[in-house]
């Protein structure tokens, strides 16, 4: 028997979260978890918007059908109030308050990737912030070929300042010391089956992007071009092969590789600091591209 009415109350949320509202192709529900980040040394309190109630270090990603609007339950709990928006244009802010679960209606959208997470200072300063797929699962030239980067570079000065409840000074320079890749810096990158493409000669494969952090990154492809297939910033490029992309701040776009040789290719971004771990080389920012026979 529940007699703790916060526990009850807790238990109820998670319930109807996972329960009410049945899956289209991936999780229908997101949570907004706190947790201790290990991949660095102070292991720092963030907040994740994760597809279970358990503490997860990667953010979620969300897939859905491409021109289909549906639904997304988020339970926040957290003890503080957050906000959460799907960056794009015309998307009113949810706000979510603590310990509750809020109903979403997502709008219909053309394939591509897209970025959402919490909005407010502190959510935002803590890293919740995720990747939604919209048709990709149903037109990737195959399902196991689709892999996703979540990016963002992090200050783990302003990280703590967030993590301990505090406003940090947003007015000194910002200065980040790690660089991810699905919340993970290299080596542990290539422990991560979405952030390490691995193909077989001849295979196409996608690769959904989103750029979370605060300044642009350059992904740079050894062995091989890109084409770029969708971007919500620079729809210029839209068609371009490449083997040098910048992802704009802000950005989300889908790539294409066509994989014509055997071997192991580090993809990295092309920014010196972002392949480091707190000024270490190699790290941060830096995955490969394995290709068998």
């Amino acid at each position: 028997m529940f007699t703790d009415y916060a526990r009850f109350h807790r238990f109820a949320l998670i319930a109807f979260a996972a329960l009410t509202f049945a899956p289209l192709h991936s999780q229908d529900s997101l949570f907004v978890v706190g947790g201790h980040w290990t991949q660095v040394p102070d292991s720092i309190h963030v907040l994740r918007l994760s597809s279970t109630s358990s503490w997860s270090e990667a953010n979620s990603v969300v897939l859905r059908e491409a021109n289909v609007p549906s639904e997304l339950i988020i339970t926040n709990l957290d003890s503080l109030n957050h906000q959460w928006s799907l960056h794009v244009e015309g998307f009113q802010p949810v706000d979510l308050p603590a310990n509750s679960s809020v109903s979403i209606e997502l709008p219909t959208l053309p394939l591509g990737a897209y970025r959402f997470g919490l909005i407010d200072p502190q959510g935002l300063g803590l890293g919740a912030q995720g990747m939604l797929q919209v048709g990709l699962a149903d037109s990737a030239p195959m399902p196991e070929n689709l892999f996703h980067w979540n990016l963002c570079d992090w200050e783990t000065d302003e990280l703590v300042e967030w993590g301990l409840g505090n406003v940090p000074d947003l007015t000194n320079p910002y200065v980040p010391n790690y660089f991810t890749i699905n919340e993970r810096v290299y080596p542990n990158t290539l422990e991560d089956p979405n952030a390490v493409v691995q193909v077989n000669l001849g295979d196409t494969c996608w690769i959904a992007v989103a750029n979370h952090g605060q300044m642009d990154h350059v992904l740079h492809f050894h062995g091989f071009h890109v084409k770029i297939l969708t971007s919500n910033v620079q729809s210029e490029r839209i068609g371009w092969s490449k083997d040098t992309v910048p992802v704009k701040r802000g950005e989300a776009l889908t790539l294409e590789l066509v994989v014509n040789q055997v071997g192991t290719y580090p993809v990295h971004d092309h920014n010196l600091i972002a392949v480091t771990n707190a000024g270490f080389y190699p790290g941060g920012m830096l995955t490969q591209i394995q290709v068998t026979p």
